[in-house]
């Protein structure tokens, strides 16, 4: 079978089917395996060449349906031939991704950029930047923004970074489906502009999305790739009763404190939610979409997953919370904070009154909170 039959409205529209069905499913309905060479480029996006073209037969001719993978070989005088006689833009990506050129806490200037890897475009500039026919985006993080820049609210806790992203949402799905397009999430972080030497950036790393939230902007965690993955757990339903601590067998060890970095399984998040009046325990904060349901004695299925075991916390604090580094001293409910905040903008939540539910029946446990509180001690006491 040849490809002369296949127009450029075939082709998108296998385009269109790849991004409805993601490719993962995309590639095994049709039977063929990933790209080794070459890339479709639309839009800003990747696509396996190959497979799309072999799908846009289907749409070029559907009394003879789609080709198979063994119907045809890709390359240079096929497949990236076809495509680019159609004014489509296929790439060969380099298998060095540019992580590999970069230090780890190095610090870099978009100028040093520009020189290191030939960039001549423009939106280099910008906070997301991804360069046609290359297999990375690069964040450019300034926590502490200047007056006249959007006041995005980003922050930078361990591993976790909470990061805003266009007002557009443009470039959102270069993230979320980072993974999925093989392409390497790299992060510029300063604390602000001026921090290092011509405005330079210390690089994080590769980093991986976790979740998000909201628009306009969304707000994405993202966690540093080499140090594992945040655990993401199923929403669950919410146990009536009243929470007791010592009746649940701790089947995890407290290591390094696995942050579940999430929004919470929805009916207890939303239990919560309605517990507090939609305000953070600590910092009173209102805005919804950066609430989360967190718990104060670790998740471990139905019994755990309760309002008495949970504060509804901002998302910075629930990571905090989780890390050992905030606590809540329940002789006055007071939130105290670890030594390892002092001299940060956490340091003025020392001493801060709790918001506590109205209806007492919905209280945190103390006994839970006592818990936390003596393991966040016992761990800093070690450190």
């Amino acid at each position: 079978m040849g490809f002369e039959h296949i127009d450029r409205t075939a082709v998108l529209r296998a385009i269109e089917e790849y991004q409805q069905l993601g490719r993962p499913t995309f590639l095994e309905r049709y039977g063929f395996g990933k790209a080794r060479a070459y890339m479709l480029e639309h839009e800003g996006k990747p696509y396996d060449s190959k497979a799309i073209v072999g799908v846009a037969h289907r749409y070029a001719r559907p009394d003879l349906g789609p080709l198979k993978a063994s119907d045809f070989s890709g390359g240079d005088a096929t497949v990236r031939k076809k495509l680019e006689q159609l004014g489509f833009q296929v790439t060969a990506p380099s298998a060095e991704m540019p992580s590999q050129h970069l230090q780890i806490h190095e610090v870099y200037t978009r100028d040093r950029l520009r020189q290191m890897f030939g960039i001549v475009d423009a939106t280099l500039n910008t906070g997301v930047f991804r360069l046609n026919g290359t297999r990375w985006v690069w964040l450019f993080v300034t926590a502490e923004k200047t007056a006249d820049r959007t006041q995005y609210h980003d922050s930078l806790v361990g591993d976790v970074l909470h990061w805003q992203g266009q007002m557009s949402g443009r470039t959102d799905s270069l993230i979320i489906d980072h993974r999925a397009n093989g392409l390497e999430l790299l992060v510029f972080y300063r604390q602000r502009k001026y921090e290092f030497e011509g405005a330079g950036f210390r690089y994080l790393g590769p980093f991986n999305y976790v979740s998000h939230s909201g628009g306009s902007p969304t707000s994405f965690i993202l966690h540093r790739a080499d140090q594992g993955h945040p655990s993401i757990i199923a929403p669950e339903e919410s146990d009536p009763d009243v929470f007791d601590p010592n009746s649940v067998q701790d089947a995890r060890e407290r290591i390094a404190r696995t942050i579940a970095q999430r929004r919470g399984q929805q009916q207890f998040r939303d239990a919560l939610l309605s517990a507090y009046d939609g305000r953070c325990a600590i910092s009173s904060c209102s805005v919804v979409d950066v609430l989360e349901a967190a718990h104060i004695s670790p998740y471990k299925g139905d019994a755990t997953n309760v309002v008495n075991n949970g504060l509804l916390l901002r998302s910075d604090l629930h990571t905090l919370f989780d890390c050992g580094l905030i606590w809540i001293d329940t002789e006055n409910m007071i939130v105290q904070v670890s030594c390892a905040l002092l001299k940060t903008e956490y340091e003025e939540l020392r001493g801060r009154a709790l918001r506590l539910p109205e209806n007492a029946a919905l209280m945190p446990s103390t006994k839970a909170l006592d818990k936390h509180r003596s393991q966040s001690m016992q761990d800093e006491a070690s450190a």
